[in-house]
């Protein structure tokens, strides 16, 4: 390994591999027919928990930024197969208060760019949308259970007080479960094998109350500290802060912590928000409202792109594979980039070669 922080230096990607992950996605992307265990994200960062491989060393990309700081971001792909918990990651100013479960002292907004059909629950529903759901579902059970409290001005909070982790002793799921001819048919999909999964837990009621969003390949949203969510199937890009940070509230067989959760919960509608491209031919970039992390993609059958980095930087591949050579006369450092490889770029100029979906992570606007 070259020790010389400014060069390009050769990763290779960590495979996380946990229930909810897909035995094909991350699979076919790597040149395998199919995994032995299901692979659910593929990380690109030096957070502890799982820091990039350097290629031909023993050392790790932690220990490589020791010697000028950690990176602010970390990129992974996931590719959900089945439903993630209903989760909350924390604000900095939460951190103190977490000392007996936080995983790192930072917080985590994030960021999803779907790379094909990705559906998931992220923030909360209006009231008048989620009353308006709960008149279609038509359920009685359910109607005192929800539709009466919201009426009398019960917070979300208190209704997923009586929700999470409760165990249904009157038939309310088999209720629910009655009315969904009645909704939106990919509500109703995700309903009913949440009951499915989670029964006799109550938890799925939970999703009633939040916004269920899809989004096509190439767009993109960005979920702040608090946003509650819970990612259902797809593969996407994500970017977030350099944490590990999760509070898991429901829809799980782990262990979920309430109390923090509902604690930390963001009771406002329409905390997340889509985030349009900055676009050129060839490549787009999205920049979020905070300062730890942009991300831009380069794509097409024959990519020959200039572009700079201010700070340290990551690059990697989706179905594509590339080359990445500084912009100036060091023509022999030539980095080759796909699959699981990716590269630690140093501030700089480059030249990038491919084809495919080419991504570079890197601090906002940068």
């Amino acid at each position: 390994m070259n020790s010389q922080n400014s060069q390009i230096i050769p990763i290779e990607g960590i495979i996380k591999n946990y229930p909810w992950g897909s035995y094909s996605a991350l699979a076919r992307h790597q040149g395998k027919d199919a995994s032995v265990e299901p692979e659910a994200e593929l990380w690109f960062g030096d957070h502890p928990q799982g820091p990039a491989k350097i290629i031909d060393s023993i050392d790790t990309l932690e220990q490589v930024t020791q010697r000028f700081g950690s990176l602010p971001f970390l990129a992974k792909i996931l590719a959900v197969e089945h439903s993630l918990s209903l989760q909350v990651h924390p604000a900095l100013t939460d951190i103190p208060s977490l000392a007996a479960v936080r995983k790192d002292e930072n917080h985590k907004p994030e960021m999803v760019i779907a790379l094909t059909r990705f559906e998931a629950l992220v923030g909360f529903a209006s009231s008048e949308a989620t009353l308006d759901l709960l008149r279609q579902l038509n359920s009685p059970h359910v109607d005192r259970l929800l539709t009466e409290p919201i009426s009398r001005g019960a917070t979300r909070r208190e209704l997923l007080e009586g929700i999470l982790g409760v165990d249904d002793h009157d038939g309310i799921l088999d209720s629910l479960l009655e009315g969904l001819g009645n909704i939106d048919h990919t509500r109703a999909k995700w309903l009913r094998e949440l009951v499915e999964l989670y029964a006799p837990k109550l938890d799925p009621l939970a999703t009633l109350l939040c916004d269920l969003i899809i989004l096509e390949p190439g767009e993109c949203i960005y979920l702040p500290p608090r946003c509650v969510h819970a990612y259902l199937n797809g593969v996407v890009v994500e970017i977030m802060a350099n944490s590990d940070n999760v509070i898991r509230g429901g829809l799980t067989h782990k262990a979920i912590d309430k109390g923090n959760f509902l604690a930390l919960i963001d009771l406002a509608t329409e905390s997340a928000q889509r985030i349009e491209p900055n676009s050129a031919p060839g490549v787009r970039r999205w920049n979020p409202p905070i300062s730890d992390f942009s991300i831009c993609e380069f794509h097409g059958t024959e990519i020959e792109q200039e572009f700079d980095v201010a700070d340290h930087s990551i690059a990697f591949a989706w179905h594509g594979h590339a080359s990445i050579t500084p912009s100036d006369d060091s023509l022999s450092e030539v980095v080759a980039i796909g699959q699981r490889n990716g590269a630690l770029l140093p501030p700089g100029s480059y030249h990038i070669s491919g084809h495919g979906s080419l991504w570079v992570a890197t601090g906002k606007g940068r």
